[in-house]
């Protein structure tokens, strides 16, 4: 029973010494800040007009 103990504790303190297999030191990232929310709400239909559906001449049937 000792020996499983000791066996287990041994593979354990391998397996943290190592790790999860990055290199280097561990470091926080750098996040920018969030952008921040416009003041004014956009206009509606002013900067981007509705288009129109394009309209295609049907070309009449010659007799």
């Amino acid at each position: 029973m000792i020996a499983i103990l000791l066996r287990t504790l041994g593979f354990s303190l391998l397996i943290s010494l190592v790790g999860c297999g990055v290199r280097g030191p561990l470091y926080l990232p750098n996040v920018p800040p969030a952008p921040l929310p416009p003041t004014e709400s956009e206009p509606k239909g002013k900067l981007y007009q509705p288009q129109s559906p394009a309209v295609t001449p049907i070309p009449s049937p010659k007799q």
